[in-house]
């Protein structure tokens, strides 16, 4: 189908800019522009952040009004601000950089694209959100290599300058073919009421919770990924390599994923994946051997692959479909809040401690907690599952 064809090829170029992009350049930024880990994390960060609180303006717009203003505008000018910020230096750069990612991510991740892909989709929920996750499973591999290419031969300036124009086309070419049905309704409820409704649901809330800590664990696990490996000994060129073939194992996790929910349901692989994703840190620390970097691949792949799916499939199951894409993008402002703050506390603790040990830690932690708590969601819903 071709909308949904659309929105995947846009996934992959939007994740692909700063998302997957920053880990590579990292080094090479903070050198350029004489900042520190910590910096270049706040402004990761707030890029988060941005990305965040526009995905609950931009699932509202699509709610209410569809989708083609949030591809046709908002994103293509988040991607032109991106690319703008490698003409930039210092503070100029920072803030650019982290408002044209913050505008892609609002437009284009998952939090939008999602409750889109299942409003275009002639097919049930499930399958929509897995294939479009399929597609993103393809984002690190093609443009974690493909900027480090750029970044190698041309400069950084390029790495990000290229990825931006592709971005727009992207958007641009999904608004000119997503089209969806929405249902009139005389007196919508307000964004602040839909989500006031929305989290009277108990489910909805430790969901939210959740959401939180597993960003903190996924962004900082992708940021510092690159860093990791070099520090353990991997050249950069091999880093991004590494970090590439990740990538492509997030599709082990996203293909067979449909047939795994039939068998042992998304809530119960929730638990299970994120409980890897913890463990798979500690095996990034030793990816200097190459056994311990491809145990990492496999488990880090796998899971992050599933959970992008799975999240969206579980969420789907809790929330009302009139207004999937403003809860989507309020529960994204959560995760974001999240991943802003793991980088930023991550950064600073490599700085302190000049060693990416306390981050790894940190993933450990936030993606055993996220586990713990969907365990307890599951546990109240058995007991009661119209808790309210």
């Amino acid at each position: 189908m071709l909308p949904l064809n659309a929105l995947g090829f846009l996934t992959v170029v939007a994740y692909g800019t700063w998302f997957y992009g920053f880990g590579v350049l990292f080094s090479t930024l903070s050198s350029f522009h004489n900042v520190s880990a910590s910096t270049l994390g706040v402004t990761y960060g707030i890029a988060n952040l941005i990305s965040g609180a526009g995905a609950v303006a931009t699932g509202r717009r699509l709610d209410v009004f569809g989708p083609r203003a949030v591809l046709g505008v908002i994103g293509p000018l988040g991607a032109i601000i991106y690319g703008a910020s490698s003409f930039a230096s210092g503070t100029t750069f920072l803030a650019t950089y982290a408002l044209g990612g913050g505008l892609i991510g609002a437009a284009g991740f998952y939090s939008f694209t999602q409750p889109l892909a299942v409003r275009v989709a002639k097919t049930d929920a499930a399958r929509a959100i897995t294939r479009l996750t399929i597609w993103g499973a393809f984002s690190s591999p093609i443009m974690i290599p493909f900027t480090e290419i750029l970044r190698a031969n041309f400069g950084w300036q390029t790495a990000v300058r290229l990825p931006a124009v592709l971005t727009a086309i992207s958007f641009l070419a999904a608004a000119a073919v997503c089209r969806v049905e929405l249902t009139k309704r005389d007196d919508p409820p307000s964004l602040f009421d839909s989500l006031l409704n929305a989290l009277k649901d108990l489910r909805l809330r430790l969901f939210a919770g959740a959401a939180f800590l597993s960003s903190v664990a996924v962004s900082t696990l992708l940021v510092f990924q690159v860093p990791t490996m070099t520090w353990a000994g991997a050249s950069a060129g091999t880093a991004a390599l590494l970090a590439s073939l990740r990538g492509l194992m997030q599709l082990a996790g996203r293909i067979p994923l449909l047939a795994a929910i039939n068998r042992y349901t998304a809530s119960r692989l929730i638990v299970i994946a994120r409980v890897l994703l913890g463990i798979s840190a500690l095996f990034l620390l030793g990816s200097g051997n190459i056994a311990l970097a491809l145990i990492y691949i496999v488990l880090a792949g796998v899971t992050i692959g599933a959970l992008s799916a799975l999240d969206g499939v579980v969420a789907r199951e809790i929330v009302q479909p009139e207004v999937f894409g403003t809860v989507m993008g309020g529960i994204g402002l959560v995760a974001t809040i999240g991943g802003s703050l793991g980088p930023i506390f991550a950064g600073w603790l490599r700085d302190l401690f000049d060693s990416p040990v306390a981050p790894m830690l940190i993933v450990l932690f936030a993606a055993c907690s996220a586990a713990t708590i969907f365990a307890i969601q599951q546990s109240i819903a058995r007991t009661n599952p119209a808790t309210q």
